[in-house]
């Protein structure tokens, strides 16, 4: 990433600038004569999910922009929305696989069923369970066949 020296970040340099009143391509220069003219690396931080940022770029002896952060907040509410959704699809998925074992032409016999049936519960339990969405305890599904 590059900082312009219109004070712009963007992700690939320009390809030819003028220095010394002369249009150079941008890869002759070096960074020194880069920083001469404005134009400078940027590094970013990385960002989490579900955080926003207040930064601020700060110039190395390097002659490098690095962003540093000056406060984060983190919006619990769609952390926890984002992993609930995914935790009930593959709650949702496990139960789909497991519906032929309810069907009254299933092969399993009265006591494979109510095991079925147990697991089942179990899987629909889940969003009640202490710690829901970011912590799991997936029942373990049936040997029985």
């Amino acid at each position: 990433m590059f900082r312009y020296n219109n004070g712009q970040f963007r992700i690939t340099p320009p390809t030819t600038v003028e220095f010394d009143g002369y249009h150079r391509t941008f890869a002759e220069l070096n960074r020194q004569e880069w920083d001469a003219i404005g134009y400078n690396e940027a590094i970013p931080i990385e960002r989490a999910p579900f955080t926003t940022y207040e930064t601020r770029w700060v110039k190395g002896e390097d002659l490098i922009y690095r962003e540093e952060i000056i406060a984060s907040q983190v919006d619990e509410v769609a952390m926890e929305e984002y992993h609930s959704m995914g935790a009930r699809n593959q709650r949702d998925r496990l139960l789909t696989e497991t519906d032929w074992t309810q069907l009254a032409d299933s092969p399993l016999d009265a006591n494979a069923t109510v095991i079925w049936q147990s697991y089942r519960q179990a899987l629909r339990d889940i969003p009640q369970q202490p710690g829901f969405p970011l912590t799991i305890e997936w029942p373990e599904k049936p040997a029985v066949e």
